[in-house]
């Protein structure tokens, strides 16, 4: 089974203590991946709007690719995996407070016009409406021909992993499958409330996830600070959800910021400092518990803390890259940056359920 996978996601209070001081310790995955940065950057290349080919044109030019920390392509801790090196970077910048980076990604322009739509890839009749919503049309995104799919089901959350997701699936060719409900949290899936029907959503998305057999059903929900600080709570509507869909697979939510992205880099004073978050103790005390429940349901999950976070600091700012359109709704163009690396993440995954 897939216990070797997660038995290294386990609480050790004293590495979190060393995390939280600035020391950083490199958790090799069991599963060896003989990948290259090369190899790491060329799933990225069949990105539509990716990162490399906006930088071809001003005013996105200096935007580079991501890449893995080195000698960890494949990271299997909730809390303590080794951050890439352009988050290490940034943390550094933002210890300084040293000034953003000029151009970002996306433009004014592009950063509105996410906030007004909400920034995903998915075309509207393939996802609830927000509020009332309860279906959708059943749309194949990818590799469209291909007879394996990839479920993604969650919240907006989930939405924001798409611009990814798609990417990955072009490049691993398997179709992948959104059941996402924006505002539907993992603590409201059992519940209808008035003009919020999520219960009833919920029961919709896992007979349309049942009936596609996927080779993996990805879980993604947003983790706000309510549900870090209802621990157990949190953990049992995870465990719940993760039990229920087909062949169940944890996407972490990354920490939020504490301020929208859109206003704090238009402020006169904006700096990285400024532009920055730290990361919860909560957050890692709630990683911890998801870490322990996965390892003892044989669940699969994918850390995202390294994406986003290094030295306890959250930069607002990746290289020339916006990370999150408001406070906690990552930007398209983020998304698409991570391709690469989350295909790194999944290709052991889903081989695994291949064979």
């Amino acid at each position: 089974m897939l216990s070797a996978f997660t038995s290294r996601f386990f609480e050790n209070r004293s590495r979190v203590a060393r995390w939280l001081r600035g020391r950083r310790t490199v958790t090799i995955g069991p599963v060896a991946i003989a990948l290259s940065v090369t190899a790491v950057i060329v799933p990225l290349a069949l990105c539509e709007g990716s990162l490399a080919a906006q930088a071809a044109a001003p005013p996105r030019a200096g935007v580079v690719a991501l890449t893995p920390a080195p000698g960890q392509p494949d990271p299997t801790n909730l809390w303590d995996s080794e951050p890439i090196p352009a988050v290490v970077a940034a943390a550094k910048l933002a210890q300084r407070h040293a000034p953003l980076p000029r151009p970002i990604v996306p433009s004014p322009q592009e950063l509105a016009q996410e906030n007004a739509t909400g920034g995903g890839i998915v075309p509207p009749a393939c996802e609830p409406a927000f509020g009332p919503g309860v279906t959708a049309n059943v749309c194949r995104l990818g590799d469209t021909a291909s007879t394996r799919v990839v479920v993604v089901l969650g919240d907006s959350h989930a939405g924001t992993w798409m611009p990814a997701m798609v990417a990955v699936a072009r490049a691993q060719h398997f179709a992948v499958v959104p059941l996402n409900k924006p505002g539907c949290f993992v603590s409201r899936v059992y519940t209808d409330l008035p003009g919020f029907p999520c219960a009833s959503w919920y029961q919709w998305a896992l007979a349309q996830d049942k009936a596609l057999h996927p080779v993996a059903t990805i879980v993604a929900f947003l983790l706000a600070t309510y549900l870090q600080q209802h621990l157990a709570l949190t953990v049992g509507d995870m465990k719940s959800v993760l039990s229920q869909v087909t062949r169940g697979v944890l996407l972490s939510d990354p920490p939020s910021q504490i301020q929208q992205g859109s206003v704090c880099i238009s402020k006169r004073n904006a700096n990285m400092g400024r532009c920055s978050a730290r990361v919860p103790r909560t957050y890692l005390t709630l990683m911890q518990a998801l870490a322990r429940m996965t390892a003892l349901t044989h669940h699969p999950a994918i850390p995202t803390l390294q994406w986003f976070c290094a030295d306890g600091i959250c930069p607002m700012v990746i290289d020339h890259t916006l990370t999150t359109r408001d406070a906690s709704h990552m930007t398209r163009q983020y998304s698409t940056a991570l391709a690469p690396l989350l295909n790194l993440e999944l290709k052991p995954i889903l081989a695994r359920r291949k064979r």
